[in-house]
């Protein structure tokens, strides 16, 4: 009977040994993440006032500038790279930021988006862009298109906007991923109004729409 025990008592030393086996190997750490930040100012035009910013990259202890890059805006982290808006005096394009292997990838905005009047934003995810379209005959109208493939994904009516060279009277925002906010100024000085649309990917269509006779505060 004791030897029986004694071998009871070896097998449970033995079972317990095994299942506490060696300890576990520790996984990498993860990378801190980044901060984005717009440093330095830039004029572009002496006249408004407004300047262009670089973009600083902070990872860790590691401080990066994004190369020849030159925004207004915040651009958006993406995973493992930073989406925005470059600009070049009057011209305007995309920009990517490889965040590891610190490289630049420069990419062509649509044809009928005005780098100053189409307020243009990337979707949270990356995959859309949604922007206000200004042809020059006193209309406008909101878009969204896939991104960076550039296919139409839903357009809203056009209406009658103010013909003007002041740059600011358009927002768009992105609520979700899926879906984005579109204001286009479409009042005078004597007569302010805002055309409000509400528009889904997934859906491919605009799914409301209507005017503001005060500007909301996003």
């Amino acid at each position: 009977m004791t030897h029986r025990f004694r071998c009871a008592g070896l097998v449970c030393l033995l079972l317990a040994a095994a299942a506490c086996g060696p300890p576990p190997t520790p996984g990498p750490v993860p990378a801190p993440a980044p901060r984005v930040q717009l440093v330095d100012s830039v004029a572009y035009d002496e006249g408004d006032g407004e300047t262009f910013r670089r973009v600083e990259v902070r990872t860790g202890v590691r401080v990066d500038t994004v190369p020849g890059v030159l925004t207004l805006e915040l651009p958006l982290v993406v995973g493992s790279r930073l989406l925005g808006f470059r600009y070049d005096g009057d011209t305007a394009g995309a920009f990517e930021y490889d965040l590891e292997t610190r490289t630049v990838k420069r990419d062509s905005l649509p044809r009928d988006l005005h780098p100053f009047f189409s307020a243009p934003a990337f979707s949270p995810d990356g995959r859309h862009i949604a922007y206000v379209v200004v042809p020059g005959d006193e209309t406008g109208y909101a878009v969204a298109r896939t991104w960076p493939g550039l296919e139409l994904v839903w357009r809203s009516a056009a209406v009658r906007v103010p013909a003007t060279d002041a740059a600011g009277g358009n927002q768009v925002r992105w609520l979700s991923p899926d879906t984005a906010e579109v204001l286009a100024e479409t009042g005078y000085s004597t007569d302010e109004a805002w055309y409000h649309v509400v528009g889904s990917v997934r859906r491919r269509a605009v799914v409301s729409a209507d005017t503001l006779r005060a500007r909301p505060r996003w």
